[in-house]
């Protein structure tokens, strides 16, 4: 994208958080987090505020999974930051999307056979990795100090989660976090209960937010068709959204069922990718951006992944659905 229009855009986007806010100078407002707003907002009946969750971080613009990729998200006004976590040699968690460093760091190898120390001295890429990559200043961080970052101003949402489930929730509560997480995974809710451990107490309390994945694509279209029934049929049913991966217009069919369960949960689509959403995937452009996010919001998604987050943001301003 040109530098000045993307400027712009993020300018935009920025101004409209601003104004979406409006009032939170006052002191009775601050005493409420951002993250508390958004989480008030994510359990409410409103289908009209649509929130946007950015994919690794604002990867466009820093690297992704980095400490600017986070901040840039917060500053544009998103609601949700996508953040990829693997474990080290001596089992802490750091964010990567890979099980291995090559990619998008200066290191190579498995992440599992290397410590927290010896990936702290290693940098990670530009662009993703690829192939004009050059080394950065930005470290690999931590999902603690991810955390930090995130603490009151943005959901995270933790991904490849279903590595270490128990694991992870257990370094999330150490760090205080449990509220400013979402967790998610294809389990039916048996196996998420097993899982889980004590920490499915967490999402029966509301605490922790939990999201099935439906797939309906790369043939799981019968367990997905399996699982969902499970979940909406749960009492206290401990799903409130729904995360649908569609590889075709037979999976978009499949909506309705949500669309018309009791208690009307969230839909989340991700919108990156054709193989996730019907064949609609943003990289397409931006000149009708009503055939990508626009077809999303009328199958009923009220939360939209997206690698676009500044373009999203204005998108959704600009027909009002995103004002907290």
């Amino acid at each position: 994208m040109n530098t000045t229009r993307r400027a712009f855009t993020i300018l935009l986007a920025t101004a409209s958080l601003a104004i979406g806010l409006g009032g939170c100078a006052t002191a009775s407002c601050r005493s409420v987090s951002r993250t508390e707003m958004i989480r008030e907002k994510l359990m409410s009946s409103d289908r009209n505020y649509v929130f946007v969750a950015m994919h690794r971080g604002d990867w466009r613009n820093y690297p992704e999974n980095s400490r600017d990729a986070i901040l840039s998200c917060i500053a544009l006004g998103a609601d949700i930051v996508e953040l990829d976590v693997q474990m080290t040699k001596d089992g802490r968690f750091v964010l990567l999307h890979d099980d291995r460093l090559d990619r998008t760091t200066t290191g190579k190898g498995k992440v599992s056979e290397h410590t927290l120390d010896e990936i702290k001295k290693l940098r990670l890429k530009s662009n993703q990795g690829g192939k004009d990559a050059k080394p950065t200043d930005y470290e690999v961080l931590t999902l603690e100090e991810a955390l930090a970052l995130a603490k009151d101003r943005i959901l995270v949402n933790i991904d490849k989660f279903t590595q270490h489930p128990y694991e992870i929730l257990q370094a999330v509560d150490r760090a205080g976090a449990m509220r400013g997480v979402l967790v998610k995974s294809t389990l039916r809710p048996a196996d998420a209960k097993k899982m889980l451990r004590e920490y499915w107490s967490r999402v029966e309390s509301g605490e922790l937010l939990y999201m099935p994945v439906v797939q309906f694509c790369w043939k799981h279209d019968d367990y997905a068709a399996e699982m969902m029934p499970q979940w909406l049929a749960t009492e206290p049913r401990k799903a409130s959204m729904y995360e649908f991966c569609m590889e075709s217009d037979k999976g978009a069919a499949k909506l309705e069922n949500i669309r018309l369960a009791p208690g009307s949960p969230r839909i989340w689509i991700n919108t990156m990718w054709d193989v996730l959403n019907c064949g609609r995937g943003e990289a397409r452009g931006f000149t009708n951006p009503a055939e990508t996010w626009g077809w999303s919001l009328e199958q009923g998604a009220t939360m939209l992944q997206t690698d676009y987050g500044a373009e999203l943001l204005v998108y959704l301003n600009n027909i009002g659905r995103h004002t907290l």
